[in-house]
Order: C-alpha cells, then structure tokens, then sequence
C-alpha cells in the first residue's frame, strides 16, 4: 500500500484516505500514518462505524476549505473559544479589541450601549453582537421614538417572548436625543425588567448614542451617565480614520453587496492605487461617508475597474475646480452677439462688413431707413 498512498497524495493532497485492514497488519499499518492516511477501519467492519468514520472525515474536510478559502479573515480567540466575525470588518486592532469586548458581554442581563462619532456602523455591529449571542441568522428589531414608552416597549418584549427559538435583538437608536418624558420611561422599564431576569428568554437591547460630533468634539450629556446606571455595558465603536486597515476590505465589501443587489452596474474591481487613496483620505463621516462615496462612484463610472482616472475626472467637472469659469461665461454672449452683427453687416454692405469684422457696431439707422442697396452709397454721407 505504500506506493498506492505516496500516489494518491501527490496527485490529489487535499483527498482523505480511509484505509480497510484485518488485526493481523497492525504493525504494517502504523508506519502508513506517516504517509497521509487519516484513519483505520478494523475488520470485521460495523456499518454504522463505518458511516461515522465517512462523515467525519467529509466534515474535517469542509473545515478545511472553508479555512483555506479564507486566510485573511481574523479570528478571535477568547478563552480557548474561537469567534469569526460574520458582519464587522476586523483587521485593525481597535475592532478587534472591540469584538472581545462585545464577547464578553454577551451573556450580559438586558443588552449593551453602542457609542460613536456620527456615521459609524451602528446597526451592523448591532448585527455582530446579535451573532455573538447565538442568533447569526435573525433580523434585528428597530424600535421608533413612538414606540420607546412603557406601553410599548412592554408589548414587543412580551410578544418576543411568546415566540419559540432565539430571543430577538431590539435596537433603539440615539436614546441620547429622546424627549425627557420617553428617557423616564425608558429607565423605568429597564429596571423593573432588570428584577424580572428570566433566563431562559433574555432581554437583547442595543442602544446607540452619539458621544462626539462631525467635527470631533465631545458631547457631555447627563442622561446617560444616569443611563449608564441601568445598563453598565458601554461599547465605543472606533471612527473610520483610526482603523486605516479596514477600509481597503470594508471597500472590497462594499462593492460586492452593491454589484450583487444592483448587477446593472458595470464596476466590479478596484485598482489598487484607487484603494490607496481610499486609504489615505480623512472620512470625518465616517462609514456612512465612504459607503455613500463609493455607492456614488460606483453608480457613475462606465468602465469595469474603479481608477483614478474617473475620480480625477469627477474633481475637474466640479463646478468649484476652475475659480475663473464665471468669467468665461460672462464673456460668451458678447463675443456672440459680436458675431451676430457681423454676419448681418455682411448681408448689409462691404463697407459695414469691413467695421463689423472689427467688432464695432454699425451706427443707428434713421427712421423709416431699411438696409436696401440703394440706401448703401449715401450711408456713409449720413454717419459724417
């Protein structure tokens, strides 16, 4: 058996060898583990130890693929526990510093506070920690500002929990600029609700908060340091310029879901100078502002690859890239006009082509006077 499995693993490495023997090769079996064969089955062979040997070996080897198919996508490990983000990108440090510490709260009673500058990704880390929680295939659950009120926000949890399977996640957006009677009841609810933990139907609330604005600067708002009483789970989502590493991925990404919902559009590459650029600008709107830049992009360039070439373009047509073309076309008219009285100067006569091809009105015509040929010989009687 020896050559046999030398030339199965150099033809097809990535095939699994299960190899049939009898008690008495025991000691000629052992060396062929060396060679690449994955597992023995004894005779006389059991069916059903047979079917099992199969399907772990087909399930080892999906495994497999899946892991080659994609080497650059991080894990994280936590505990011995290995976490692969389904919807975040993480290859910069401070995502995955903030993945493990979504990790950490998943078991949290009551939920988590989301907060960032304006334009992060709310609702896909909203998303990430619904996946972290054991939910990877659910919808999220966006509550309106009518809806934050004892009543409501009673309703929708007790219509969750009369539901079978995973408890949903409900995402409630800027708590921070809820009126001051809703924000009361909010407190009120969670509280009470945090005396009534159940643990076999938890409750998964997500609240996002604004804690800078467009231009940087730190909101101080007393609400939720009150807030923060009620749930201590507090996760600061990074902005955009600080996880440079994300964005040639986050880009990459973006285009996919926007060619696979809209396959009309003819983009479907980026060129890599393209993505250095992308890399190197400062998005004070952070997520919102690129998605909403490359969805532009995307929309208005003709050709299969994204190039500088069409953004170098698209900054030339701005109307602000020229300062002097309101001079430009203030000087059209004139030279028009121009033109136009020199072409009825040459319907007129040769002397007044003469003056209209210089650019100087002919004179006023008396009244009742017509330009005729016969009026033509004494016209320039008449200018004297």
């Amino acid at each position: 058996m020896t050559p046999v499995i030398t030339a199965i693993r150099q033809l097809s490495p990535e095939t699994r060898i299960l190899l049939i023997a009898g008690k008495e090769d025991v000691e000629r079996i052992i060396p062929l583990f060396g060679l690449g064969v994955h597992d023995v089955l004894m005779q006389p062979i059991n069916p059903k130890k047979a079917i099992t040997a199969i399907q772990k070996l087909l399930v080892t080897n999906k495994k497999e693929a899946s892991d080659v198919a994609t080497p650059n996508r991080p894990t994280v490990s936590h505990g011995g526990e290995a976490y692969r983000p389904q919807h975040v990108v993480s290859h910069s440090a401070p995502m995955r510093i903030m993945i493990a510490h979504l990790w950490k709260l998943r078991q949290e009673p009551l939920g988590i506070i989301l907060s960032g500058e304006p334009g992060v990704e709310f609702e896909v880390v909203a998303r990430e920690y619904q996946s972290i929680c054991g939910d990877p295939n659910g919808f999220l659950m966006v509550l309106s500002p009518q809806e934050i009120t004892t009543e409501g926000l009673s309703t929708a949890c007790s219509m969750d929990r009369l539901k079978d399977g995973m408890p949903c996640t409900f995402l409630v957006q800027d708590v921070d600029k809820l009126p001051a009677l809703q924000q009361d009841q909010l407190v009120d609810f969670l509280r009470l609700s945090k005396r009534r933990y159940d643990r076999n139907k938890p409750l998964r609330f997500v609240f996002t908060v604004t804690d800078a604005h467009e231009n940087g600067r730190v909101v101080e708002n007393p609400f939720v340091e009150e807030f923060l009483f009620a749930i201590p789970n507090l996760v600061k989502i990074p902005p955009l310029r600080e996880r440079r590493e994300d964005i040639e991925p986050l880009a990459r990404k973006l285009l996919l879901d926007l060619t696979a919902i809209h396959p009309e559009y003819r983009v479907r590459s980026i060129n890599a100078l393209t993505l250095e650029w992308l890399c190197g600008r400062l998005w004070r709107g952070n997520y919102m502002e690129l998605c909403s830049y490359l969805r532009q992009a995307v929309m208005e360039c003709t050709h299969r690859e994204l190039s500088m070439t069409y953004f170098t373009a698209r900054d030339t047509a701005s109307p602000f890239a020229n300062p002097v073309h309101g001079a430009k076309s203030t000087a059209m008219p004139v030279q028009h006009s121009h033109e136009t009285l020199s072409t009825k100067a040459e319907t007129a006569s040769p002397e007044t082509s003469a003056l209209g091809n210089l650019g100087v009105p002919k004179p006023p015509l008396a009244p009742g006077d017509t330009a005729s040929p016969f009026l033509a010989s004494i016209r320039p009687r008449m200018a004297f």
